[in-house]
């Protein structure tokens, strides 16, 4: 028994890491372009830093040619590479981080849903539905459809179908998370870089050498490394089930995290519209197993946890 619980624990542990260091990379964007940096050094900075330190895995394990193809390698990139973070960043701007944290994975969700059912032929069922038709109550109640709807929570909501097709080729070419991480960081790295450094405009040459080193660490090795590596811990030890559902935390994490960290006001309508995203995230990714299965899983982990 005591053994299952270390289990559980570090499982959780690893759990709360990987969210944590994904929303917390929301608010850090939104840091960066509302102080020292713009959009296209952070962009540089994350795949900079990324592109050295994933380097050496990528010399070990190829660049996934056979796998994914020119075509496919080049679309990973657009899709989940400097183009998404760099469109992110601009669309923190004007859109609070919150709004990063719920629309993006909220539209992340709808679209895998429709491609899944279009491509893979994927069962759909009520729970996903309701999941979808969740999301997207909650994106119009966080924008409010009037007032407070920006160019930013636009972008974010292309953004979230570009993770989608990101996600897709992932899934086609059966790649392993860690070296299409690495795929996606060099290049990045390779395209982007050479672009900003000729003709992109800059601020970081006057930004305190803090917050360079900041982002540098943040976006560039917890992002890239360690947000990878404790999803996959998470979801050898609690299971793929829990492990698939995690991202549903995002919406309510960042949204917390944007009130703590930067001081941003959210109102009722904020946080049950994260609230409903993020059920509706769980829904979708967990919507695969039937609902009396979902309930059996729920009910044995309970058992097991009172030594039943």
């Amino acid at each position: 028994m005591s053994i299952f619980l270390n289990k559980r624990l570090l499982g959780l542990f690893w759990a709360a890491t990987a969210i944590l260091v994904w929303s917390g990379s929301l608010v850090m964007l939104r840091l960066g372009v509302t102080t020292s940096l713009n959009a296209y050094d952070l962009t540089a900075i994350r795949f900079g830093v990324a592109g050295l330190v994933l380097f050496p895995l990528v010399l070990q394990r190829g660049f996934v040619f056979k796998r994914a193809g020119v075509c496919g390698l080049i679309a990973m990139v657009a899709g989940f590479g400097a183009p998404y973070v760099l469109l992110i960043s601009l669309a923190l701007k004007t859109a609070p981080a919150s709004a990063a944290g719920s629309i993006n994975p909220g539209m992340m969700a709808v679209t895998s849903l429709l491609l899944g059912w279009i491509i893979f032929r994927d069962r759909i069922g009520r729970v996903r539905i309701g999941g979808a038709v969740l999301i997207l109550v909650g994106i119009a109640l966080f924008t409010e459809l009037v007032g407070s709807f920006t160019v930013g929570h636009l972008i974010l909501m292309g953004t979230g179908i570009m993770w989608a097709i990101y996600a897709l080729i992932v899934r086609c070419t059966n790649i392993p998370a860690l070296s299409a991480t690495a795929v996606v960081a060099i290049g990045s790295a390779v395209i982007y870089l050479p672009v900003y450094i000729v003709a992109l405009p800059k601020r970081i040459a006057a930004a305190p050498l803090q917050d360079i080193l900041m982002q540098a660490g943040f976006q560039g090795v917890l992002v890239s490394v360690l947000a990878i590596y404790a999803f996959n811990r998470s979801a050898e030890l609690l299971g793929p089930l829990v492990g698939a559902t995690l991202p549903a935390l995002i919406p309510v994490t960042t949204l917390g995290l944007g009130v703590l960290l930067l001081g941003e006001t959210v109102g009722i309508e904020h946080m049950v519209s994260a609230g409903a995203i993020g059920t509706g995230v769980a829904l979708i990714l967990a919507g695969h197993a039937p609902a009396y299965r979902l309930w059996r899983f729920v009910r044995a982990r309970v058992a097991l946890l009172n030594g039943d």
